[in-house]
């Protein structure tokens, strides 16, 4: 049996524990002590898990009203800007005030700016924008001609510079020629300058000789347009203001550029072409005084200036009118006295003939512009030799042959503009004989002896010098 005092396991025969030694009698009052303590233990079992476990349940039951309560409520109310930490995605942007700005600053110290001078580009003329010096290398070469020849026009227009009179003139007679053509010398010389690209305004080095000259020019120009003389100088002094205003747009230089195109148109001749002087009670058109009026007319519509298309029309058929079957063009046209006398030619008027028809917008292919290109090629200019002539039955020291700058200014525009073989072969002969004839050394260095030239007496030196500076400026001159 188990004593009622201990536990223990005791023989019941015994009256006495063996363990505790209490008696195994078991008195009403043990029994219920006894049950008591069982029951103590007993309850002592369910207190260590029946409290437990119903806090566990009571507490998952209130977990439950919570979440449940919660999510209610959530679901019933938004949530408010003050019970989330930042805005979400979606919210529109605050707006921020306008700043207004002071309404006075303070005064700061400027950065000074560092002294670099900048390139300026100066302006190209499209009318005659090949003769600029910034492409006119390009043309040099392109066209057939080279260092040798660009020195050479600056040499000779130095020695014009320093031959010029202090009124802007060039004085014929003082360089055995004829003061009556000193207008259209003057004409020629300045012509020669425009042509290498030098006006009277800019950083040009020559700027106060052409300035000087275009005065003269315009002096002498009458309230018509007209200049005095023959027609030769209002072509020729025309040509040069018109060029003069277009490389500049100089506008105090357009009215008499106008007044002179308007007085050409006056002068043409029924017959198409122009005469020596205004008259027109013959009706005769001169070939070589024609060329300057066409030159005229061409660069007037360069820069703008009008020039009526019938005025262009009746000079196309007077050129056809001179020109030969052969592709030689004849000295003039007298339907007044008889018709055409297109026989009288020369190898100069074929070449200043041609450059005319080119200028009036003839067609390379026309039939008549080659064969007058074949004249000029068997025409190719000759160097002048000093030997002897026979005039008025005695033998004279002469040059043989004589120098013709007409023929090899005009052929050299002419087949310039022309261009393929045919110009290679003229400017490889007319190059080499103009660079060997200009004078190197003393007074008359950078100009050109005449060479027995025909007009000799009328321009003397400064006329065929000019020429020859012209000739050799063809490589841009028109681009």
């Amino acid at each position: 049996m188990q004593c009622p005092h201990c536990g223990a396991d005791t023989p019941v025969e015994k009256p006495t524990c063996e363990h505790c030694g209490q008696p195994l009698t078991i008195t009403g009052g043990q029994r219920l002590d006894g049950a008591a303590a069982g029951q103590a233990a007993d309850d002592e079992a369910v207190g260590r898990w029946g409290p437990r476990l119903l806090r566990y349940f009571v507490g998952l039951v209130v977990l439950a009203l919570v979440l449940s309560y919660g999510t209610s409520h959530v679901k019933k109310r938004p949530l408010t800007e003050s019970e989330i930490d930042r805005p979400t995605l979606w919210a529109p942007r605050p707006k921020f005030p306008t700043p207004v700005p002071p309404k006075s600053l303070p005064q700061a110290d400027l950065i000074q700016p560092v002294g670099v001078e900048l390139p300026t580009v100066p302006k190209i003329e499209m009318a005659f924008g090949s003769r600029d010096p910034r492409v006119r290398k390009l043309f040099v070469e392109r066209k057939g001609g080279d260092a040798q020849t660009e020195a050479a026009v600056e040499r000779g227009l130095e020695w014009l510079k320093r031959m010029q009179a202090a009124d802007g003139h060039w004085d014929c007679a003082r360089f055995d020629g004829n003061a009556n053509y000193d207008l259209g010398v003057t004409g020629l010389a300045l012509l020669a300058f425009l042509g290498a690209g030098h006006a009277h305004t800019g950083d040009s080095p020559h700027k106060e000789a052409v300035g000087r000259a275009i005065q003269y020019v315009l002096r002498k120009q009458g309230p018509t347009g007209r200049f005095p003389g023959a027609f030769y100088i209002q072509g020729i002094c025309t040509m040069a203001i018109v060029e003069a205003y277009g490389m500049t747009s100089d506008s105090t230089l357009l009215p008499y550029a106008q007044n002179a195109i308007k007085a050409i148109i006056a002068g043409q001749q029924e017959c198409g072409g122009w005469n020596y002087n205004y008259t027109k009670e013959r009706d005769r058109g001169d070939t070589s005084v024609t060329g300057w009026q066409v030159m005229a007319l061409k660069s007037a519509k360069r820069v703008g200036i009008t020039v009526p298309d019938e005025v262009l029309a009746k000079m196309r058929n007077f050129l056809t009118s001179v020109t030969r079957e052969d592709g030689a063009i004849g000295y003039e046209n007298m339907s007044g006295t008889g018709g055409q006398r297109p026989w009288r030619t020369t190898n100069a008027l074929t070449a200043a003939g041609l450059n005319a028809h080119l200028f009036a917008g003839a067609d390379l292919a026309d039939p008549f512009v080659q064969k007058a290109i074949g004249v000029l090629l068997r025409s190719l200019p000759v160097e002048p030799k000093l030997g002897t002539t026979t005039r008025d039955g005695r033998k004279v020291q002469a040059w043989v042959p004589g120098a013709d700058m007409y023929l090899w200014y005009h052929g050299s525009l002419a087949l310039s503009r022309i261009g393929g073989l045919e110009w290679r072969a003229w400017n490889t002969v007319t190059k080499r004989l103009l660079l060997k004839l200009q004078k190197k050394s003393g007074t008359d260095a950078g100009s050109w002896d005449t060479y027995g030239d025909r007009f000799r007496k009328q321009g003397g030196r400064i006329y065929f010098t000019s020429l020859a500076l012209l000739a050799l400026e063809v490589y841009y001159r028109y681009d």
